[in-house]
């Protein structure tokens, strides 16, 4: 069933009017309130069982705790069903599929929707979209088409409709014939409703260069470079719930974990995941993960995370490539220093069983390996070597000594258990880039994300001896906001795991340690045949006026920059207004913020430079308008007015956004400052308006530098790109 989604039995095609639909639409929802109304009974039952078990088991009854573990699991399953089941039944289906097997020249047909629905298990009347046919309605034109089943093949169909509906409150409101589903026309119309409705329908508008990376196999890894506005998060939601739906004998939701650069990111990105049907997934910071894979060595009574200072312009040559190849080199010598390499020789027959040229090349042959199996490797090699000795025919050893000499030479080049500490291994490695030229600070017991990323790399180098398996794919949300030593400390790290790797180069406001493209980051993860490099060039965000708005501001920058296609759909002109002083600003940013909640529209942000700004403004604000007040560690995504800088607005979207301030003071022109106002710009769904007290930065007022040439094509961004969707790397 879940492969194919067909069943033997003659299928009735359903009619095609509009009352037709009307009837059908009916009949489904008939059927989803009979699902709905059998899971709830089964969960009250479940519910009256486990109370039962409590009231006539004692605690330490081990029957009775079976009993209950068991119930309580049944429990947990049907009630995460009945909440699914509650989920499609306010929209039961959004597509639908007709089409002729061309191999058994059989009509067919199928509504599409968030989750199956059926009358039994042989019967569905609704498919889930992640359903291998489903594919076919977000990528093929009418016509003969095939589409592929895992383990199965390629099935060719001749597709002969694609229709999406709208429907609110049970009522079929309309529906849309089209060759490509979610055309421009149909998205513009779900985009032009507020941030709350767009969330709910974006499976029904997936495109086709979305769906083709969301259907990708897993076990490779990926890269995409996604415009700002164009889907990165939601294709990476939309992936884990594909995967763990299609290949669910190898992904378990603890399988994954989702990381992003802030709190408020997370809690925005991962909210959409329960309406996916997933649930149990691991999310956190990358310095979370990092602490993490330090293990016991962590001792947060004793240690902390800071932030990073990006002012500190020493700090910052901590984030380069060739920082962490320093680091693989330190720990490179660390280890020939401590592994005996000269040649080893029996004392009584003075035979050599191991040359000092073969125990270098073995070091080298095994560099890739923790130093644990690196003494595991010569050891095995060296033991093989001495029981040829020791049972060869040159020479008796009497039983005692062969015990002696086994016992030696078993821990001979070093006991696995390595007794150091990675902290001061650490300072060592950071004294000696001092003696470099690297004014580098010892970080005592504060570590930021850097330092967190070598000390996870020297655990898991030169200490780790039980290998701990953590997630099987990681998927990395705005991945431009880190370093290439984060990335060469992951791969290592994490060696087992594939990857899911989504940003955009042109929103890196980490200047001096971020990626402004992905060139080493594509040598170092998109090694295998069938790693991909994606693009996804369509803006789904803005309205055209604010896409050109903020594409203005970055051709005033001067590195390359990926090509974007908004999606058109037009709106008000961007707002720039010249204000005198802090106190006006203030008040026309009141004045704009109520005027746009008389619009209803639910989500605005007034965007600051930085958190000094926003905590300087928000009392005044807060005394004319209410606010959602800014907390980086709690704060979590909602309707409402929030206030904060540009760092972490960067990820979200908003029906509205007031650019606070926009003077040449807190955006000179310069390229670090061209990607954070890019990143201010492109949060605005509906609306954008620029506030500025003194002389309005360049970045707007003054003529772009450059234009089309300044654009990535896709065959710069790499051989065997595809336009549209991933290609291979």
């Amino acid at each position: 069933m879940k492969q194919n989604d067909q069943t033997n039995q003659t299928m009735t095609i359903p009619g095609v009017t509009l009352e037709e639909e009307r009837t059908m639409l009916s009949e489904i929802l008939a059927i989803a309130d009979g699902n709905l109304k059998r899971a709830r009974s089964s969960v009250q039952n479940l519910a009256d069982e486990l109370h039962e078990l409590k009231e006539i088991y004692d605690v330490e009854d081990k029957e009775g705790l079976a009993l209950w573990f068991n119930t309580d699991a049944r429990f947990q399953q049907v009630r995460q069903e009945l909440l699914r089941m509650e989920r499609i039944r306010k929209k039961p289906y959004f597509g639908r599929i007709d089409f002729t097997d061309t191999s058994l020249s059989k009509k067919e047909c199928y509504y599409i929707g968030k989750s199956a629905i059926a009358k039994d298990a042989a019967s569905p009347v609704v498919i889930d979209w992640r359903a291998p046919i489903a594919s076919v309605y977000y990528e093929r034109s009418l016509g003969i088409c095939t589409y592929s089943v895992k383990g199965e093949g390629a099935f060719e169909i001749d597709l002969s409709r694609k229709r999406t509906y709208e429907i609110e409150q049970d009522e079929l409101k309309d529906f849309y014939d089209s060759d490509v589903v979610a055309n421009d026309d149909l998205l513009t119309k779900y985009l032009a409703r507020n941030k709350r409705n767009v969330l709910n329908d974006i499976i029904a508008t997936i495109q086709q260069e979305q769906n083709e990376i969301i259907r990708m196999r897993p076990q490779y890894n990926m890269i995409v470079q996604g415009s700002a506005g164009s889907g990165k998060t939601t294709v990476a939601m939309h992936r884990i719930s594909y995967i763990l739906y299609n290949y669910d004998l190898q992904f378990k939701p603890q399988d994954f974990y989702i990381i992003g650069s802030n709190r408020i990111l997370l809690n925005y990105i991962t909210g959409v995941l329960p309406d996916l049907d997933v649930y149990g997934v691991s999310q956190m910071t990358m310095e979370q993960l990092f602490v993490r894979l330090l293990y016991e060595d962590w001792d947060k009574q004793r240690y902390t995370v800071k932030k990073l200072n990006r002012e500190d312009k020493t700090a910052c040559i901590k984030g380069s490539f060739s920082w962490f190849h320093d680091l693989e080199g330190f720990c490179r010598r660390y280890e020939w220093e401590h592994i005996p390499r000269k040649d080893v020789l029996t004392d009584k027959t003075h035979r050599l069983l191991m040359s000092q040229s073969q125990i270098e090349g073995l070091l080298k042959r095994f560099d890739h390996l923790s130093l644990p199996d690196k003494l595991d490797k010569l050891t095995e090699h060296l033991m093989a070597k001495l029981e040829n000795e020791i049972y060869g025919r040159y020479y008796t050893y009497p039983p005692e000594e062969q015990a002696a000499l086994l016992k030696y030479y078993q821990t001979y080049f070093g006991r696995r258990e390595w007794k150091g500490s990675i902290f001061e291994l650490y300072d060592d490695f950071l004294r000696e880039q001092k003696e470099k030229g690297h004014g580098i600070t010892l970080p005592g017991t504060e570590f930021d994300l850097y330092d967190l990323a070598a000390l996870a790399y020297l655990y898991k180098r030169i200490k780790e001896t039980e290998v701990i398996q953590e997630a099987s794919h990681v998927v990395i949300d705005e991945a431009q906001d880190f370093g290439m030593m984060v990335y060469g400390a992951l791969k290592y790290c994490m060696s087992k795991c594939t990857f899911t790797i989504m940003g955009d180069v042109s929103q890196n406001i980490y200047f001096d340690y971020g990626l402004t493209d992905w060139e080493e980051l594509r040598g170092l993860m998109l090694t295998g045949k069938r790693d991909y490099f994606g693009l996804l060039r369509k803006s789904h965000r803005n309205t055209v006026e604010i896409s050109n708005f903020a594409t203005n501001i970055l051709q005033h920058g001067s590195f390359p920059i990926y090509p974007v296609e908004p999606i058109v759909r037009h709106g008000h002109e961007v707002r720039i207004t010249p204000c005198d002083g802090e106190e006006q600003l203030v008040l026309e940013a009141a004045a704009t913020i109520l005027g746009w909640q008389e619009q209803d529209y639910e989500t605005i942000a007034v965007i600051c430079r930085d958190e000094a700004e926003v905590l300087q403004i928000t009392e005044k604000l807060s005394e004319r308008v209410k606010l959602r007040r800014f907390d980086e560690k709690t704060e979590s995504f909602g309707s409402g007015v929030m206030i904060l800088p540009i760092e972490y607005a960067k990820g979200l979207e908003f029906d509205a956004v007031l650019l606070f301030n926009a003077n040449d003071k807190n955006y000179p022109a310069e390229d670090g400052f061209v990607r954070l106002l890019y990143v201010a710009a492109t949060r605005a769904l509906h609306e954008l308006a620029v506030l500025y007290s003194g002389t309005l930065t360049d970045l707007i007022a003054a003529p772009r530098i450059r234009g089309k040439e300044a654009e990535i094509s896709c065959r710069a961004a790499g051989d065997g790109c595809q336009d549209h969707a991933g290609g291979r790397a």
